[in-house]
């Protein structure tokens, strides 16, 4: 498997362990769930530069946007 496939599991993997909270009814966005999509976004870059694509910015502003929610979350916490 490559590296976009791993990282398209880690953001679905992600999204799938926030649903887990929001069922049990904690509806904020868990540091966790930023943490492991973050990571899957950032294999999608690297993925992307690798195969000498034209980096997607869109891969790259989300990780950055999830990275100051991260922040800031961490911050208020």
């Amino acid at each position: 498997m490559n590296l976009a496939g791993i990282g398209l599991i880690l953001v679905a993997v992600a999204w799938i362990v926030q649903l887990a909270f929001s069922w049990k009814g904690n509806k904020s966005i868990r540091p966790l769930f930023i943490i492991v999509y973050m990571a899957g976004v950032l294999l999608l870059v690297i993925a992307d530069y690798l195969q000498t694509n034209v980096l997607s910015y869109f891969e790259l502003l989300t990780l950055i946007a999830a990275g100051i929610v991260l922040w800031k979350i961490l911050k208020k916490g």
